[in-house]
């Protein structure tokens, strides 16, 4: 009867644990606003590519590696246009990096922009 008493304490434990864990890492994903499934990267690369908006770049500039690094893997989703050294692919562009954002009021962003910024620009709606 012993036995059967610490295998059921045991088992109560282990469920109350793993109901512990998974409280906590709800309380944590809400208090820190990272949310497992889609992250803000995915939701905003999703969002940009669904109104066609297109990324313009330059192989050697370090601001369009930024903008990159910033969407990490969510950024495959996004059109990219490369301009080259001299912007010969790209007439109407100022500067890069550069974002062409159709339903905008701007059309073009230009520079190194937060996610955010881009979010809004694009009116993507933000995570509630």
């Amino acid at each position: 009867m012993e036995k059967r008493l610490q295998v059921m304490i045991t088992f109560v434990f282990l469920i109350l644990l793993v109901a512990g864990l998974y409280i906590f890492t709800n309380w944590f994903s809400i208090i820190t606003g990272y949310f497992t499934g889609e992250s803000q990267q995915e939701r905003i690369a999703n969002c940009l590519s669904e109104q066609g908006a297109e990324f313009y770049f330059s192989e050697y500039c370090a601001d369009c590696e930024k903008q990159q690094k910033a969407f990490g893997k969510s950024f495959e989703q996004i059109i990219k246009v490369d301009c080259g050294n001299d912007k010969e692919n790209c007439p109407n562009v100022r500067e890069v990096p550069a974002w062409y954002i159709p339903n905008s009021e701007e059309k073009f962003h230009y520079g190194l922009l937060t996610l955010n910024e881009i979010s809004e620009s694009a009116g993507c709606e933000p995570r509630t």
